[in-house]
């Protein structure tokens, strides 16, 4: 495994060499952290989702962010609720992300949403990377 910071790439002389190119650290992060977005009706929903992940290793960290009002149309009404809105840090893609959560998800319409990013602070990259063999 590269190193945060650097890649593993394939070489024009048929080798694999380490490369400290912006690039090639993009790729690999693309292939490794990945971010999605979700809200639960609540803070027991949240955590059974969120132990579950952990338990099964499809995320390595999750946060839970309480008491989001959210407004809505509903059938051409405004409507509100409270919600708790779920940062999932994984590897998984979105195909498995979206799968998973659908399996469990307390809604019957959920949102799943990737949070494109850049590269982490390598210290969390390394942190994660660790915790999610």
């Amino acid at each position: 495994m590269a190193q945060p910071g650097s890649a593993s790439v394939w070489g024009a002389g048929g080798r694999w060499f380490k490369s400290s190119r912006p690039d090639h650290f993009e790729n690999l992060l693309e292939k490794n952290l990945r971010i999605f977005y979700s809200t639960t009706s609540n803070l027991k929903n949240a955590e059974i989702i969120a132990k579950k992940l952990l338990k099964e290793k499809k995320a390595v960290c999750i946060n839970l962010i309480e008491k989001v009002k959210s407004y809505y149309l509903n059938n051409n009404s405004i409507e509100s609720t409270q919600e708790v809105i779920m940062i999932i840090k994984t590897k998984l893609d979105k195909n498995h992300i979206e799968d998973f959560l659908q399996s469990i998800h307390n809604y019957e319409i959920p949102i799943i949403i990737e949070i494109k990013t850049t590269a982490p602070n390598k210290k969390y990259l390394e942190w994660f990377l660790k915790n999610s063999s």
